[in-house]
């Protein structure tokens, strides 16, 4: 999950050409022309070179003599990368993405919900509810990022309580994905449900009631899909893709 500095010419081209690539304006298969590139950016090629490479080491690009630097097949790009996640969800958010995570989290924080309710220390406890009570402060907020801000720091500090590392690095991807979600259903959460389904994971987690605490996420996390699901299908790309997903969760 590597990334780059967005400051200077460099990260600016990088940048630049990996929202490009995200948004579909270059699709797989499209030659790019670094000649192009430095009269569009008037940078050096240096500059130019650079900002390829770092783009191949993410999947997104490649180069063949004869045929020169072309954009990837999807299946070859990193999605797991932070950089690659940012593009995705920056804007008007890629509703597979939104879609995607939220099977993903399906799958994973009802089991690091269990963990936690296990392994979490006093002072991990004390940052879940540190965490909650930020986010019932944002409820009835119409500022976004507060309240970005403080669900990913909920789901964070759950994360981190559950003993695993690979769990806890989950939060690279959470972070810009669930950005894009929450900027789409913040405003459809308008009932005390949402909070009171945190609640509940809290309320597990600190009685160390491991099933309880797996039984709770998985009703946010469930919820959480449905109402993606509701929001993607508003844009007929996204209802296509949600009647053609067979729910196995």
């Amino acid at each position: 999950m590597t990334t780059f500095s967005r400051r200077g010419l460099h990260g600016h081209v990088v940048d630049v050409l990996g929202r490009r690539i995200m948004r579909g304006e270059l699709a797989p298969g499209d030659i790019i022309d670094p000649d192009a590139l430095l009269t569009e950016f008037q940078v050096s090629r240096t500059v130019i070179r650079e900002a390829l490479k770092v783009l191949t080491t993410k999947g997104l690009v490649d180069a063949r003599p004869r045929l020169g630097t072309f954009v990837t097949a999807r299946e070859r790009w990193q999605l797991l990368d932070r950089d690659v996640m940012t593009w995705r969800s920056e804007g008007m958010p890629d509703p597979l993405l939104v879609l995607e995570l939220s099977e993903v989290r399906q799958v994973l924080e009802p089991a690091a919900a269990r963990l936690a309710a296990v392994r979490r220390s006093d002072e991990q406890c004390a940052e879940i509810e540190a965490a909650m009570t930020a986010l019932a402060a944002t409820f009835e907020s119409t500022e976004v990022t507060s309240h970005v801000a403080a669900d990913l720091a909920f789901h964070r500090a759950i994360l981190a309580a559950s003993g695993n590392e690979l769990l806890a690095r989950f939060e690279v991807v959470l972070e810009p994905a669930l950005h894009a979600r929450n900027e789409l259903a913040f405003e459809n959460e308008t009932t005390t449900q949402f909070l009171d389904d945190h609640r509940a994971v809290v309320t597990a987690i600190v009685t160390q009631d491991a099933e309880a605490a797996h039984t709770a996420m998985k009703l946010l996390m469930d919820q959480s899909n449905r109402d993606s699901e509701t929001i993607v299908s508003k844009d007929p790309i996204g209802a296509a893709l949600v009647a053609n997903r067979k729910p196995a969760l």
